[in-house]
């Protein structure tokens, strides 16, 4: 399956975290999904990180590459981190991959502090469905895509949507077919720039990655009467 490169990865994530970065002060981060490696690399500069992910190898690699960041080779619904630990955590590109996908949202919730940021960012059912390029689900394989309504859904138990919109166009079945034309868009963008075309697909919710910046919900107490 193709999927978006790291450069993309970073323009995605960027414009959330950058905003949420200027009002912290050495805030403890958290990635799940780390197996590259190259965020937390990036993001240990000035902050103390922490990375999750199952795969063993990448981890163990992770760890001599990446000495300051403490990383942890397990599944992270599982794993026993402190509650209300972090400030920000971050999900890039695993949620489609995850089978208990409300169980992977409630421990994100349990894992931040309140009023702590969540940034997600996964594959958006409604294009990945019209892409033709996509191989089909091997045995074994998890593939639940979501579409932005479901996503706000999933999220909405325990955290308030802060910015929700997706990001790079695609597709060429359906619908798509005619949205995407070469031949159309070529058309288009003699009159508007190509970058703004893109701009208002990614507006009408035809970017094929779904990115979303939340924010963990404090809890109200009950109060006792009497």
């Amino acid at each position: 399956m193709r999927t978006l490169d790291h450069e993309a990865l970073r323009r995605g994530h960027a414009v959330p975290f950058a905003a949420i970065a200027r009002a912290l002060k050495q805030p403890q981060i958290l990635e799940v999904g780390c197996a590259n490696r190259w965020l937390c690399e990036k993001l240990v500069e000035c902050d103390e990180v922490t990375g999750v992910d199952v795969a063993e190898a990448a981890i163990s690699d992770a760890k001599s590459r990446v000495p300051n960041v403490t990383f942890f080779a397990a599944d992270f619904c599982s794993l026993d981190l402190p509650p209300a630990r972090f400030d920000v955590a971050l999900a890039l590109e695993i949620f489609s991959h995850v089978p208990d996908q409300r169980g992977f949202v409630r421990q994100l919730a349990a894992v931040l502090k309140p009023r702590g940021h969540l940034i997600l960012l996964t594959q958006n059912r409604l294009i990945y469905s019209r892409r033709s390029d996509i191989a089909p689900q091997g045995v074994g394989q998890v593939r639940c895509w979501v579409t932005m309504r479901q996503l706000r859904a999933l999220v909405a138990p325990h955290f308030d949507v802060l910015r929700a919109f997706t990001m790079g166009p695609s597709g060429h079945l359906g619908f798509l077919r005619m949205v995407n034309s070469a031949k159309l868009n070529a058309a288009l963008s003699r009159v508007i720039p190509h970058s703004k075309i893109d701009r208002l697909k990614e507006r009408a919710g035809l970017g094929q990655t779904l990115v979303m910046l939340a924010q963990r919900r404090v809890e109200r107490e009950t109060v006792r009467k009497g």
